[in-house]
C-alpha cells in the first residue's frame, strides 16, 4: 500500500468507504474494531512547543487558564491568531516532536493484534503538514493503517461504524470525546491533560499516569479487553 494510499485529505465523511483501500475495510470487517486516535496531545507531544512559541510571543508564562480548550481555542483571540500564523500551518516545527511516553509500543502491540489504527488529526491538511506528520510516525516506528485529515471528526468517528464494527476513540480535545461518547458502540478515551478535566461522564474513560502506569497503558488495557471479548 502506497503512501497515497495511506493518507486522506478532508475527505467527505458520507464517501468515506469509498476512498478506503480494499485491504483496510477487509481487516475492519475481520477485527471488527477500529482503533482511532489523535496525534497532537496523543501521541505527538505538540503542547510544550505551542505553550513555549506563545509565552515568548505574549512574553508572559501561559496559566492552565490560557489553554483550557484544545489547541488554546479559549485564549484571546490575538493570541490564537500568532499561534494560528507563527505555529499550526509550519510544517517543520512539527517534524521532530517528541513522542508521548508510551505511544508507540501500545500502538505496535494493538497492530499486532489485529486491529486496524486509523489517526484522525485535526491538522491543516497542506502537503508540507501532511509529508511531516507521515515521516515522523514513520521515524519513530508508530504504525498505522490509515491518517485521514479531517476537522469532521464526529462525522468520521460516525461513518467507521458502518460495518457493523465496534469503534475506540481516544483523543485529548473534550468536544471530540464527549461527541464521540453520545455515539452507539463507540468507546471514548480522553488522554488526560490540563484543559479536559472539566470531562468527567460515566461513560468516558480517562487515560491518565497513575503510579507506575503511564496513560498509554490504560488505553491498551481497553483495546485488550476488547479484543479478548471478542475472540471468546
Amino acid at each position: 500500500m502506497g503512501k497515497r494510499r495511506r493518507v486522506l485529505l478532508a475527505p467527505d465523511p458520507r464517501l468515506l468507504f469509498d476512498l478506503f483501500p480494499d485491504e483496510l475495510f477487509r481487516k475492519i470487517t475481520r477485527a471488527k474494531i477500529c482503533f482511532v486516535v489523535d496525534d497532537d496531545g496523543t501521541i505527538s507531544d505538540s503542547t510544550p512547543m505551542y505553550v513555549d512559541w506563545l509565552a515568548r510571543k505574549l512574553k508572559r508564562p501561559l496559566t492552565v487558564a490560557d489553554y483550557t480548550r484544545y489547541n488554546f481555542s479559549n485564549i484571546d483571540k490575538r493570541a490564537l491568531g500568532m499561534l494560528e500564523i507563527g505555529v499550526f500551518p509550519k510544517p517543520h516545527l512539527h517534524r521532530h516532536l517528541p513522542v508521548v511516553p508510551g505511544a508507540a509500543r501500545a500502538l505496535q502491540e494493538i497492530s499486532k493484534s489485529g486491529v486496524p489504527i486509523i489517526i484522525l488529526t485535526a491538522r491543516p491538511p497542506q502537503e508540507g503538514m501532511v509529508r511531516a506528520t507521515y515521516d515522523h510516525k514513520v521515524d519513530h516506528k508508530i504504525p498505522f493503517d490509515l491518517m485521514i485529515f479531517s476537522r469532521k471528526k464526529k462525522d468520521i468517528i460516525k461513518a467507521l461504524k458502518k460495518p457493523g464494527c465496534k469503534v475506540v476513540v481516544v483523543d485529548d480535545d473534550p468536544k471530540v470525546i464527549t461527541a464521540a461518547s453520545r455515539l452507539t458502540d463507540v468507546t471514548a478515551i480522553i488522554f488526560d491533560a490540563p484543559y479536559n478535566q472539566r470531562v468527567r461522564r460515566e461513560n468516558v474513560i480517562r487515560a491518565e499516569k497513575r503510579g507506575d502506569r503511564i496513560a498509554w497503558d490504560e488505553v491498551l488495557r481497553v483495546v485488550k479487553r476488547m479484543v479478548d471479548k471478542g475472540h471468546s
